[in-house]
């Protein structure tokens, strides 16, 4: 199974993690796009985004939003294409908007 997580808040950026890890402990896919302030959220937060990283979900902050922010390392800069993939490829989506 694959999951997906929208992130569109900075206040949300702790359930987006607790979710993505708790899904990939079980084992499950999981491709997180971040849009908006969710960009900022993952600049803030270098070690939630390395706990990500490290649990091996996909983090892709849309390069419109992010433009100007320094994103840690891993963050892959994308598209609404991208946010497209994640929505039509996820079994289950979840957004935090």
């Amino acid at each position: 199974m694959k999951l997906g997580i929208v992130l569109a808040t900075r206040a949300d950026l702790g359930h987006a993690a607790a979710l993505a890890l708790a899904a990939r402990r079980a084992r499950h896919e999981v491709a997180l796009f971040a849009m908006d302030t969710g960009c900022q959220a993952l600049a803030d937060a270098p070690d939630v985004v390395a706990a990500l990283l490290d649990a091996d979900c996909e983090l892709t902050a849309c390069s419109n939003s992010a433009a100007g922010i320094a994103l840690p390392d891993g963050v892959v800069r994308g598209s609404q294409d991208d946010h497209a993939a994640v929505v039509t490829t996820s079994d289950h989506l979840i957004a935090l908007t």
